[in-house]
């Protein structure tokens, strides 16, 4: 039997991203089981770059809740993401999560093509800022087949699920989750991961910050990727960045460890630090 997770990053209960989810979630036609997690009332730490999870079979050394999260992923079927946009970028637990996943590589063979949705409800109309190109790091770090990413304007607790297209489109989801459907790029997105951000280069070029893959802006102010070759999200860019590059550099700490100490020296006794009284 199938099973879905459901991932709600937000404190609000009930609100759009928890409702959202446990629709799309309802919906599924196949028999599953369901779980969900709500990841702000789990303790959830910053990744402290000891590259420990980079070497194969070992997971997180930290004493959190992230190796429960992970394991869950992984165990899943499908994946299912509500997540709030706060003050123009997705909840910060979410990047939170997102920063642990230096040992991706470890996960890949149990996450890569499963159908992952994602769902943003945000307030303010203008105000949704880089959330959706942010919010696309997590499932491609993870290789998982990007179904949707959908932002959803809704302000009020509950508000969402007041518009009957948002309801219909959301049983959509569910129905679907399973089959061959798979993000669509829009004219304005790049059509590699489906970014909606660009960097400007010389000569009329642009680059997607989020994969790396480079186009042209044309006159008329179409995009036009066709000749582009590079994609950080590849397997082989993916491998080369964490099997490779990730490890050497660990290795390059090493050599260099007593060299960068002493360079650090100087400054051990600049302890400016400060604490609230507890």
């Amino acid at each position: 039997m199938k099973k879905v997770l459901g991932l709600v990053i937000s404190n609000r209960k009930l609100g759009n991203s928890e409702i959202l989810v446990k629709e799309i979630m309802s919906n599924i036609p196949e028999e599953c089981t369901r779980e969900l997690i709500r990841l702000t009332d789990l303790d959830i730490k910053p990744c402290r770059a000891c590259y420990r999870c980079l070497q194969p079979g070992e997971s997180c050394a930290i004493k959190d809740d992230f190796n429960f999260v992970i394991e869950r992923i992984r165990e899943a079927d499908a994946l299912i993401i509500g997540v709030p946009v706060y003050f123009l970028g997705p909840h910060g637990y979410y990047k939170m999560l997102t920063d642990r996943l230096v040992g991706a590589q470890n996960y890949v063979h149990h996450t890569k093509g499963k159908p992952c949705v994602i769902v943003m409800p945000y307030g303010s109309m203008g105000w949704e800022g880089y959330s959706k190109a942010a919010s696309l790091v997590f499932p491609k770090l993870l290789r998982m087949k990007l179904v949707d990413c959908w932002l959803v304007h809704s302000t009020l607790p509950g508000e969402s699920l007041l518009s009957p297209k948002n309801i219909s489109y959301a049983k959509a989801l569910g129905r679907e989750l399973f089959n061959e459907r798979e993000y669509q790029a829009g004219s304005r997105e790049c059509p590699v991961c489906g970014s909606d951000l660009f960097r400007f280069l010389n000569d009329h070029q642009v680059e997607c910050p989020i994969c790396g893959a480079r186009g042209i802006l044309k006159n008329n102010g179409s995009l036009d990727f066709s000749d582009s070759d590079y994609n950080r999200f590849s397997d082989q860019n993916m491998d080369e960045h964490f099997n490779n590059w990730l490890l050497e550099m660990k290795e390059r700490f090493r050599a260099q460890k007593e060299y960068l100490k002493e360079v650090q020296k100087s400054y051990r006794d600049q302890s400016w630090w400060i604490k609230p009284l507890r």
